[in-house]
């Protein structure tokens, strides 16, 4: 079977939502329907550049896409499915082989992706095509009414331009996209706040549950990441927070749940909007995959 590559830009948003829902369909993370809208804000939130996405036609007609986030000379495949006809066709391969490929023209030395641990079918393709395994990402909740008990703080509210301008002691890619500046500035209606050294962005608390976007500091010492975070908490009390994705070697279990907040490891994560919000609590795959010979493997 033949296969032609499309750029993202010549799709129409309308066309683009209705494969995202032909291809997510019964999708392990769960799934909302698109609309050009809310495809839209979906491209907006993942950071993604039509200019660099590109889709895939199969017999003429589109078969799947994969959705680029470049940010320096790091490219992130913020998304790719295929509709279940042309699944097992070659069409993905042949789509995420031209998007390594274009990759490296540009220069980049890495592409990075998320994976759910439960898509094995994900797992499997990635890892056939080079990808290798960085880290695993977790979610945390924590539940309303859930005791903080914190150590009292100076809790100073800052805009999201300061909030990012913060030093921190980990950055993108080594951060995950999704707690990671780059993200944050991209946010609606999001709150920041400065403890002492710390940053802590937050989502709209009128909103249940209060997504927890960003957390660092540059001297990334725990007890102050624990202790300013619990002091934000302090604030809302009564309310549901969610932690988003974050780097599993970088949490301190016994820190966190003091505070009120679990990993939880028996719901789907997904990054597709969804009514609501996502409920990014499973378990998940950092991936690498380098695209320059040049870079240090």
């Amino acid at each position: 079977m033949s296969f032609e590559i499309v750029p993202a830009h010549d799709v129409p948003l309308a066309e683009q939502a209705s494969i995202a829902n032909q291809a997510f369909a019964g999708y392990v993370g769960g799934w909302t329907d698109l609309n050009p809208d809310t495809l839209a804000r979906f491209i907006l939130l993942q950071g993604a550049d039509i200019f660099y996405s590109r889709f895939v036609c199969a017999a003429g007609a589109l078969a799947g896409f994969g959705y680029i986030n470049r940010t320096g000379d790091i490219s992130r495949l913020a998304g790719m499915a295929m509709i279940p006809s042309a699944r097992g066709t070659g069409a993905a391969s042949c789509l995420l082989h031209h998007l390594l490929a274009e990759a490296e023209e540009r220069g980049d030395r890495a592409m990075i992706l998320e994976v759910i641990e439960q898509n094995s079918r994900a797992n499997t393709f990635y890892r056939k095509h080079g990808f290798r395994e960085i880290n695993r990402l977790f979610g945390w909740r924590r539940q309303p009414g859930a005791a903080t008990d914190p150590e009292p703080s100076a809790v100073e509210e800052i805009s999201i331009l300061e909030a990012i301008g913060l030093p921190s002691a980990c950055e993108y890619p080594t951060l995950p996209w999704q707690i990671s500046p780059h993200a944050i500035a991209k946010g609606v209606g999001l709150r920041a706040f400065r403890v002492t050294r710390v940053g802590v962005v937050i989502g709209d608390p009128t909103t249940q549950p209060i997504r927890v976007h960003g957390l660092w500091s540059a001297n990334n010492s725990w007890e102050d990441l624990c202790g300013a975070l619990a002091a934000v908490l302090a604030r809302f009390p009564g309310s549901e927070f969610f932690r988003r994705s974050h780097l599993a070697g970088r949490l301190r279990r016994s820190r966190l749940p003091t505070f009120g907040l679990h990993s939880r490891t028996n719901q789907p994560i997904s990054d597709a909007p969804r009514s609501g919000h996502e409920g990014q609590d499973q378990p998940r795959k950092a991936c690498v995959n380098r695209t320059s010979s040049s870079a240090t493997p």
